[in-house]
């Protein structure tokens, strides 16, 4: 009898290898084949050109406009193309002294030679080095070479993931682990003290804030007065390429809300407010101290609360992401835009209403803060409640009322708090945890909002990756309101993009969980059990409802959820890596050369592993979401065969989901 291991990894070699051999197998025998391919702005025709390993292509070249080239950095070729010449100028991109060689057709064997490596290469991206506009960044397409083993295998490792998660869930344990529970966090401050005296300093968060104000600055600059091109210009490359995606990957997974700390957005109307830029001002009143603030300080509506008005802006802002990153002035706007709205609403609202209800970034960060693991917690709640006057939340002589309006005794998630480190300036007890979190999470969503937002993220990655990334130029232009799309094209694009997010997707989750509830009380009914049971604040109810059951297992999305964004963010710093150095040393395009980086040649960072690295990231993200929802199922005292029930409808949806989007990535 097979062991529980030996069964998975022939579940897995079964799987996975099963669909390799076959698309091995069909594969037809290698040919000669002449491709003849149009460059325009912004794309070539064909988009995707597809072949079988061995295949020997002949490459002919012409260009409906400007001038053009065809860089596919994997073979080490590039075709410079130009109107007035039938013949293409072809050299390596990575020897840029030889000189070029003039020829009718490029003539290159499909799938890359000479390595282990190369016979596993099955999508490579080519792409234009030539400037032809502000949307010439946006310019690629796609050779997909058979066998395609990435495609099938990373198919065949999503199936084998369902499986052995199925198999795991009939297996004699009704819970799965949680290690929040067995490993407490680790107390920063209290283990190390010398953090707990930089937590308690009073200019920390002005020093901190600082040098990220002065490079917003500058990055202003370079979008207003720096040159066009958006891969030169600083204000492009470190916004959308650097800023994005160590917010994405790194920063809140890891450090949850750390960024709003050093944001730059909030900060000036902050000092309005204060009337100071480090220290408190206090005036006494009935014998306690209370912060004076210069504004109106009136109290956001009830009715405005929650994160649907900014998810609606992160949204707006996502359609025009494209155009945004092609123009350096747009994105300097855009900044602008942003600090001018928070100042406005710090002048007349309380503490940071712009990053609590409006900020689009924060609907990305309180989000996935969840997971996060830097916590701001309570130490000891019995001492907060013989704490005379709360300041933590109302502020004292030490440190400012929180600015995000919180009672720390009251913090539960990462989600709304900014650690903005007053509470520690001003707690008298010394009773406040800047913890790491060593377990797994265990938050829930507050709202339905909340369960709202984690679907509709989850789609706008995918649908940027399917809009930015695309190889089809149809689709791009359409984003492209900057030269080539239409106000009605663009409509319409917008219109698609907020009708899958926030309505279509999220309306056939809800009714995969209604299918889900209904399957898990009729699998507890003919078990002979009881409904399953919710613990709520005025006791144990029946659980019934789908809106409740909706709003507590949405959580499961988040780790697929985070696997799209990374997914979306690798081929960005990988394509640009040579252009955030460049635009470090020439940040206004000027040409400068401050750090010896300026006029280096364009190379991209492995760009034949990028389709395998986000292939890891989304099955990463698919086992993690199907252990949390099933978990999430579970802990709804939920009898197995029936949390099984329940959970299926919605893991069906993950798994189309990430099916959808292996396939995008390894064969388009």
């Amino acid at each position: 009898m097979l062991s529980r291991y030996s069964l998975y990894a022939a579940i897995i070699a079964l799987f996975v290898g099963a669909p390799v051999l076959i698309e091995r197998a069909t594969t037809p025998p290698p040919r000669e084949r002449r491709i003849h391919i149009e460059a325009f702005r912004y794309g070539t025709s064909p988009s995707v050109i597809r072949a079988n390993r061995g295949d020997s292509l002949h490459l002919s070249f012409s260009t409906r406009d400007a001038g053009h080239s065809f860089l596919l950095q994997d073979y080490r070729v590039e075709a410079k193309i130009t109107p007035t010449m039938e013949s293409v100028a072809i050299v390596d991109p990575l020897n840029v002294t030889e000189p070029p060689e003039l020829s009718s057709e490029l003539i290159l064997t499909a799938g890359e030679t000479g390595t282990w490596w190369g016979s596993l290469v099955s999508s490579s991206r080519f792409r234009c080095h030539v400037y032809c506009g502000p949307m010439h960044g946006f310019e690629q397409g796609d050779l997909i070479v058979r066998p395609n083993y990435l495609l099938w295998g990373s198919l065949g490792l999503l199936a084998s993931i369902l499986a052995i998660g199925w198999i795991r869930a009939r297996e004699t344990s009704t819970q799965l682990a949680t290690p929040a529970e067995s490993s407490p966090p680790i107390d920063l401050n209290a283990r190390l003290p010398w953090i707990g005296r930089l937590l308690a300093w009073r200019p920390l968060q002005f020093v901190g804030t600082m040098p990220v104000l002065a490079g917003f600055t500058l990055i202003v600059l370079a979008g207003l007065v720096g040159t066009k091109v958006g891969g030169r210009n600083i204000a492009v490359m470190m916004t959308w390429a650097v800023w994005m995606s160590f917010l994405a990957v790194l920063l809140v997974p890891f450090g949850t809300r750390l960024w709003c700390f050093v944001c730059p957005l909030p900060i000036l109307g902050e000092f309005v407010q204060r009337g100071a830029v480090s220290e408190v001002r206090t005036a006494t009143k009935n014998g306690r101290y209370g912060n004076t603030f210069f504004t109106l300080g009136r109290r956001w509506p009830r009715a405005l609360r929650g994160p649907w008005l900014r998810l609606l802006f992160f949204v707006a802002l996502g359609s025009l992401s494209a155009s945004l990153a092609g123009q350096p002035r747009w994105t300097a706007y855009l900044l602008l835009s942003l600090t001018l709205m928070a100042l406005l609403m710090a002048v007349i609202w309380e503490h940071r209403a712009f990053c609590r209800y409006l900020c689009p970034v924060a609907s990305f960060i309180s989000l996935y803060s969840v997971v996060g693991r830097v916590m701001v917690r309570s130490r000891d709640d019995a001492t907060c409640s013989t704490c005379e006057g709360k300041p933590c939340l109302r502020g004292n002589d030490k440190g400012w009322a929180c600015s995000f309006g919180l009672y720390v005794p009251r913090i539960t998630r990462n989600v709304d708090c900014g650690i903005c480190t007053e509470c520690f300036k001003s707690c008298p007890h010394d009773n406040i945890s800047l913890s790491w979190r060593r377990g797994g999470w265990t938050e829930r969503f507050a709202s339905y909002g909340e369960a709202w937002q984690a679907i509709a993220m989850l789609v706008l990655a995918m649908l940027y990756s399917l809009t930015i990334h695309s190889p089809w130029p149809a689709v791009r232009d359409m984003a492209n309101l900057v030269d080539k799309a239409s106000w009605s094209e663009f409509a319409l694009y917008a219109a698609s993009m907020a009708a899958l997010a926030l309505g279509v997707v999220p309306l056939l989750y809800w009714l995969a969980v209604w299918w889900g509830n209904a399957a898990a009380r009729r699998s507890n009914q003919e078990a002979g059990r009881p409904l399953p049971l919710l613990n709520t604040a005025s006791g144990m109810t029946i659980r019934s409802k789908t809106g409740d059951v909706f709003k507590r297992t949405m959580p499961a999305l988040i780790p697929l959820g985070l696997g799209m964004w990374a997914a979306f963010f690798i081929p960005v710093v990988l394509t640009n890596f040579t252009f955030i150095l460049y635009t470090l040393s020439d940040p206004f395009g000027w040409g400068w050369n401050l750090f010896g980086a300026a006029g280096m040649p364009w190379i991209q960072i492995w760009p034949s592993g990028v389709p395998w690295l986000q292939a890891v990231v989304v099955l990463m993200g698919v086992a993690l979401s199907l252990r949390k929802g099933y978990q999430l199922w579970l802990d709804d005292k939920l009898e197995k065969r029936a949390a099984l029930s329940g959970f299926a409808p919605t893991a069906g949806l993950i798994g189309l989901s990430a099916a959808t989007m292996l396939v995008y990535f390894t064969n388009f």
